[in-house]
């Protein structure tokens, strides 16, 4: 089954939704509506509201929010760019006004064309009232001078329609703030008919549908549905957006060898019945709206065909989290307070990821199949699928919940924005899970990576999220050495790759080569390059813990971190010079009676690499394990500590 099918069964299971505004699933702002067969969306700035028998009553610009407009088309009304194709219903002055030339319009007049599709339409057996009370009006020829007598149109004193307002900014009317070049001819006009707007009324919609597939005589067999039915020839666009203009299918290039070679003709290449993919094409734009992911150019789609919500999968774990927020309302009440609250522990994470994937699971209808989907532009007028697949909803969630899992590790670089007094603040947030992407593409080649290796290396890393593939080798190791070399970075942007790559390296050991290791200290293990990592960190604990105790706040790199590209390579040589630039701290500490336990613990893991494995043969990635882990153990040991001398000096 291909993504053209699956979407036409979305909208066939949500005809429901058909003409209803919409909004995003994760975000909120408006998104496409779920369009009706034979409709388009277009942004329309006046209202022409008229008497059941066609006369004028009065005329209003459209506020913004109300612009957006579902309006008939034909096939080539959808697609047209300079030619003389008028919209059925819902126009330019230039096809719906009569007295356009009269009043300055400097394109050629449409209106004949227009007005002789709208009265077949009004004449079919599919005609209704509404639509011939538009016609009767239409018909008279006066609708700029309407619109400039009731003041939404304005004229100079050759009676000519202004093309920009030369008046002050404060006086400008609204009809020159609703068309982004101030010319009125490009005046876009829908119509009220008794107190009905026609553009939002299903009756009118139904009408238009019915009619227009009673035109379409060009049939074949779709090879969507398997039936003789009429095919549609050109392919609809705006799918990413209201401005795109790239489609999926095209076979309009007879001269070259688009189809040429294959096939004798376009329709055996591929025929796709009109309906078919009016309603495909109408439910992909509809879900990329409403939870798509939008990377430049490139878009990530994950759907089911029942509309079941589903996991943030280009996102990390705190964005699961988050986003279960508004997936799941019901089984996690939500509201901005638990927003403001996210966990702040491991465990409280991990419960609050546990419980937002079982919510998932739990919505998933019986059955339940969902797809995954990636489109990107191979041409400015062209989109390709660069990755496809359908899996169980079950085992998608499974998959994900794995993904997090196994490349889970401590992450703190994100912040959520919450409100205090009236003002923004940003508290940080501590999270395990797996990075996002994105962030992975940053931590592997920088966070000014180009914007298209993010997007290749995103698309690689899908397969991994969703299907449970091995993870990129080249990936991890990519980042394992920009996190080495944090020196060069600044102090923010190394603790963030660090993290990173930590969690790519033990998820590959996982996922690639069946060995597991875990954020925590690992006592037990004894490979070569997790020890030096260890005797690193714990360099790297000494000197600030000398520097700290003798009072000095300047922060500046250690030593082990100035020479931890020259260790990962040659670790014997460099271990025995960072020594000699330690002994100073040493010192120091001794004579200040202060704790060696660094010291000690670093003498401790030198002598439990046997001698044959003590020289400069060079470290794996994972020294940064080893690293990670023990300067947590410090850490936590610190607060330990602190903790005791407060419960201490409480009690007396």
């Amino acid at each position: 089954m291909g993504w053209i099918e699956r979407c036409y069964q979305t909208y066939e299971k949500n005809l429901s939704q058909v003409g209803k505004p919409s909004a995003s699933i994760r975000f909120g702002w408006e998104a496409p509506t779920l369009l009706p067969v034979a409709h388009t969306t277009q942004k329309v700035n006046v209202e022409v509201s008229l008497t059941a028998d066609g006369a004028f009553l009065s005329a209003r610009v459209l506020h913004p929010t109300e612009m957006t407009t579902v309006i008939p088309c034909t096939e080539e009304s959808s697609a047209r760019t300079s030619g003389a194709v008028p919209h059925p219903l819902v126009d330019k002055l230039q096809y719906v006004a009569g007295d356009y030339t009269a009043w300055g319009g400097s394109k050629k007049s449409m209106w004949t064309e227009y007005l002789a599709q709208l009265q077949t339409w009004c004449t079919s057996p599919f005609g209704l009232p509404s639509i011939r009370a538009v016609q009767a009006y239409l018909e008279k020829g006066c609708l700029i001078r309407d619109l400039v007598a009731c003041r939404v149109l304005f004229a100079d004193e050759t009676g000519h329609l202004l093309k920009k307002w030369l008046g002050p900014k404060d006086d400008m009317p609204p009809i020159f703030q609703s068309i982004p070049s101030g010319d009125q001819t490009e005046t876009f006009v829908r119509f009220q008919v008794d107190g009905n707007t026609l553009s939002s009324d299903p009756a009118v919609w139904d009408s238009y549908t019915r009619y227009y597939l009673s035109t379409l005589h060009e049939t074949g067999i779709c090879y969507i549905q398997g039936e003789e039915m009429p095919v549609s020839l050109l392919s609809p666009y705006k799918i990413r957006n209201a401005g795109d203009r790239a489609k999926l299918i095209s076979s309009n290039d007879s001269t070259n060898f688009t189809y040429r070679g294959r096939f004798t003709c376009a329709e055996e290449a591929l025929s796709i019945g009109y309906e078919t993919t009016q309603k495909a094409h109408s439910a992909l734009r509809w879900l990329v709206g409403r939870q798509g992911v939008q990377n430049g150019d490139q878009t990530i789609l994950a759907w089911g065909t029942e509309n079941e919500p589903l996991p943030q999968i280009t996102g990390d774990a705190c964005d699961v989290v988050m986003c279960s927020y508004n997936d799941l309302e019901d089984e996690l009440d939500a509201s901005d307070d638990n927003l403001a609250d996210l966990p702040q522990t491991r465990e409280a994470f991990a419960a609050a990821f546990n419980k937002a994937i079982q919510g998932y699971r739990h919505k998933l209808p019986a059955y339940s199949q969902v797809s995954v989907m990636v489109l990107d532009s191979a041409t400015p007028g062209r989109l390709s699928v660069r990755y496809y697949r359908e899996l169980q909803g079950s085992r998608l969630i499974d998959n994900v919940a794995d993904w997090h899992k196994a490349f889970g590790w401590e992450l703190r670089y994100r912040k959520w924005q919450t409100q205090e007094n009236g003002k923004k603040k940003s508290i940080p947030l501590v999270f395990v899970g797996a990075p996002a992407p994105a962030d992975i593409a940053k931590a592997a080649y920088g966070e000014k990576v180009d914007e298209k290796l993010k997007q290749q290396t995103i698309e690689r890393l899908l397969p991994c999220i969703t299907e449970g593939r091995k993870f990129p080798k080249e990936l991890m190791l990519a980042a394992a050495r920009r996190a080495a070399n944090g020196i060069a970075l600044e102090p923010w942007e190394a603790a963030k790759n660090r993290s990173i790559a930590c969690a790519l390296i033990k998820g590959y050991y996982h996922r690639n080569l069946k060995e597991d290791y875990t954020m925590a200290l690992d006592d037990t293990c004894n490979d070569r390059s997790y020890l030096f990592g260890r005797i690193l960190a714990c360099a790297d604990q000494l000197e600030q813990y000398a520097v700290y105790s003798d009072g000095d706040r300047v922060s500046r790199p250690t030593n082990a971190l100035r020479y931890e590209v020259a260790y990962t390579q040659h670790p014997a040589k460099t271990l025995t010079l960072l020594r000699k630039q330690l002994e100073p701290y040493l010192e120091r500490l001794v004579k200040a009676r202060k704790s060696t336990y660094a010291s000690d613990l670093m003498l401790q893991l030198i002598a439990r690499i046997p001698t044959e494995q003590f020289n400069d043969q060079p470290l794996t990635e994972l020294y940064l394990l080893g690293y990670a882990c023990q300067r947590a153990e410090f850490y936590k040991k610190t607060d330990t500590n602190t903790k005791a001398k407060v419960d201490e000096d409480t009690e007396e």
